[in-house]
């Protein structure tokens, strides 16, 4: 006594559909995580070139120092985000940005008719950005829960469409590979995404 096939065809419709849509929206999550990455690395860059430009205000040796440190500061910001594991680099980062800090509030005594005040709300821009950017980019992620509902999902659409298919009576079939296929390469789309450094889909440091 087969169970029909026409119920069960429109039931395994329907979690296909239900699973494309939740694929969509955890893509969604994953695109709007990496290019807040990318937009943070655009601010940031616009935020050190302000800060250099304004450096020339000061006086020397204040101009001198504080480009250096900030080409230094450059350097090191691009090898911290190339890399895997930049913990070290972070705390580099931050002592630069304390000495960064320390010499503008320096020069900003020396220097006349507050020619350094722009310098200081430049080098506090950098810090600023910095901050978000570290935030878009360890903090920013797809939630665990939504990782666990997308999988589940997914094993009960590809569980439901083998059940149909053997009702069907149909044999094994090479397009059950690329169905898997397909499903594997987008979730390894949506982890590329959100993953920041990943080597899949790297944000471009040419700003």
């Amino acid at each position: 006594d087969p169970e029909p096939q026409q119920p069960i065809l429109t039931l395994v419709a329907s979690i296909l559909s239900l699973c494309a849509f939740i694929l969509g929206f955890t893509f969604g999550l994953a695109s709007s995580h990496s290019d807040a990455r990318r937009q943070a690395i655009f601010d940031e860059a616009v935020a050190i070139s302000t800060a250099y430009r304004r450096a020339e205000l000061l006086p020397d040796p204040e101009r001198s120092n504080v480009r250096r440190l900030l080409r230094d500061y450059v350097d090191l910001r691009l090898n911290a985000g190339r890399s895997v594991d930049n913990r070290d680099a972070s705390e580099q980062l931050r002592q630069l940005q304390t000495e960064i800090w320390t010499e503008s509030v320096t020069a900003s005594r020396h220097a006349v008719e507050r020619s350094a005040l722009p310098l200081i709300q430049s080098v506090a821009d950098v810090i600023d950005v910095h901050a978000a950017r570290v935030l878009a980019g360890v903090r920013s992620r797809i939630p665990f829960t939504v990782w666990a509902v997308m999988y589940s999902i997914m094993a009960i659409a590809v569980s439901a469409a083998g059940y149909q298919a053997g009702l069907a009576g149909g044999r094994r079939s090479l397009a059950a590979v690329f169905y898997a296929l397909v499903f594997g390469a987008v979730i390894m789309m949506i982890a590329a995404a959100d993953v920041p450094g990943s080597e899949q889909i790297r944000a471009s440091h040419q700003a």
